[in-house]
């Protein structure tokens, strides 16, 4: 590794100035005490990057169902690491617009950018173990080291560039051949001196693939998502033949350990992602590689192993939605299975820890459940449990997660939310469910429900998910042993 021009790069004034407000957003993000609303104040001062805070945490790229109307609801649905980088991120792109500099193609490099961001979320989640802000932001900051690299040399760079497009192979190769580094060693050099967790940085480092065998497991899981976005992001950047989009697929689906169809979904909807993420940093994309052109390759070729494989292709394409809803979905009340449940309890927990804000956890149980299957039977008992689900559902909102944890408990998951808060609702809760009725075989029947909170303020104490549980629970006992139909919260 030519390590004396990696040095240069990342310690010369190659990127352009970052405007005073992200650089704020950064120190304070750097911050071991995280206060969320000195960020939130930091980026006020910018009316231009206040929207667009708000924006992304609107935008369908997080997924939110409800309308997130300020800034600390925005840090809370982002993630801090995630305001970070897209501080950082609107103020590259401010500052690097333009079509081509010499040989150098800005929109290409967002188009790149902003796929590979796009696609290590989507795979993240179905890939497991790696936040999906976490993926996004990877993906972000995974090229940066090419502008870097452009802008310290530009004549040195144009080389690397003119092999690329005179088809002598793909960039990084012709990086290290030309340069003796790559842009992924400047990157994950770039994101340390950033003070980026060092995680990412090795995992970036590693997202062409080289060396992630050598890393520990949560930055060989990182780091495979970002090998596997990036090579998506080839295809739709043009660095590689769309003719290779069936090689490319096979490839991401078996580093992932993931299917074929779900590989279909996210192509469904990566283009209006990549669309909607560019419309966020007010970037231009260059001109588009149709995702038919690569759809159509693919397709070629798999009709030489199956005359049906288009038909096939569809069917699994009209299914997979279902099939994820149902794998999160517990089938009797409809409401969140147990995995979901523990999925979403461990990344409340960690925003909470970095955010230092509030959180709570509902536990409840159907009182003498037991009693009524015995007496009316397992079908009356499974109709209980759905109008319990269906009853605590409605108490679904941004801040709130409903799920079945199991047999006939409940449980609800409150991110900011105060002790006298979280009581307030678990006496809702508990008094909507007393007023359930329903008939069964002509015989009416109701029944009641106990009910455990676990309030923790992680600005004075830090708990992990198994710790939250287990304090509800406990005063889930209390509250059936003091006579059940009640609320016992700690906090």
């Amino acid at each position: 590794m030519n390590t004396a021009l990696l040095s240069s790069i990342v310690n010369s004034d190659a990127l352009p100035s970052i405007p005073a407000v992200a650089l704020k957003v950064i120190e304070l993000c750097r911050e071991d005490d995280i206060d969320i609303q000195d960020v939130a104040d930091a980026i006020s001062t910018d009316p231009a990057l206040t929207l667009r805070m708000l924006k992304s945490a609107n935008s369908s790229i997080f997924g939110m169902s409800k309308t997130v109307s300020s800034l600390p609801q925005a840090m809370v649905v982002l993630g801090i690491r995630t305001v970070k980088v897209m501080a950082l991120g609107f103020a590259l792109a401010d500052t690097v617009k333009g079509g081509k500099k010499g040989r150098f193609d800005y929109p290409r490099y967002w188009r790149r950018s902003l796929t590979t961001a796009v696609a290590a979320r989507l795979i993240a989640q179905e890939f497991g173990g790696v936040r999906k802000d976490e993926a996004f932001v990877g993906g972000l900051l995974s090229d940066i080291g090419m502008i870097a690299a452009e802008r310290h040399n530009q004549a040195q760079y144009d080389k690397v560039i003119e092999q690329h497009l005179a088809g002598h192979g793909r960039i990084h190769e012709i990086e290290q051949e030309v340069l003796g580094i790559t842009h992924a060693d400047v990157s994950a050099m770039m994101l340390a001196n950033w003070s980026m967790p060092e995680a990412m940085s090795h995992a970036i480092r590693a997202h062409h693939g080289n060396g992630l065998e050598d890393l520990d497991p949560r930055a060989k899981s990182l780091g495979t998502i970002l090998n596997a976005a990036s090579e998506i992001a080839s295809l739709f950047s043009g660095d590689v033949d769309p003719s290779c989009s069936e090689e490319i697929f096979s490839s991401v689906a078996k580093m992932c350990g993931v299917s074929r169809e779900f590989l279909d979904s996210v192509m469904e909807v990566l283009n209006d992602n990549v669309s909607e993420a560019a419309e966020m940093f007010s970037v231009d994309l260059g001109d588009e590689i149709s995702f038919d052109q690569l759809r159509h390759s693919a397709m070629m070729q798999l009709t030489h192993l199956s005359m049906s494989a288009e038909q096939e292709r569809v069917s699994a394409q009209s299914q997979i939605e279902s099939w994820r809803h149902r794998a999160q979905t517990d089938k009797l009340t409809g409401v969140a299975n147990r995995q979901a449940f523990d999925d979403h309890l461990a990344n409340t927990v960690q925003d909470a820890i970095e955010l230092r804000g509030e959180l709570g956890l509902i536990m409840m149980d159907i009182d003498h459940f037991k009693k009524l299957n015995d007496t009316h039977g397992h079908q009356a008992g499974d109709e209980a449990l759905r109008r319990v689900g269906s009853c605590v559902e409605k108490f679904a909102e941004e801040s709130r997660f409903v799920a079945r944890y199991g047999g006939e408990e409940f449980a609800i998951v409150v991110a900011e939310a105060s002790a006298r808060k979280l009581r307030e609702l678990a006496e809702e809760v508990r008094d909507s469910i007393s007023k359930i009725r329903f008939q069964h075989n002509g015989t009416p029947l109701q029944f009641t429900a106990s009910l455990g909170a676990a309030h923790v303020s992680f600005s004075e104490e830090t708990v992990n998910a198994e710790e939250l549980i287990r304090r509800a629970d406990e005063c889930l006992y209390g509250a059936k042993q003091d006579g059940r139909n009640r609320v016992e919260i700690t906090f």
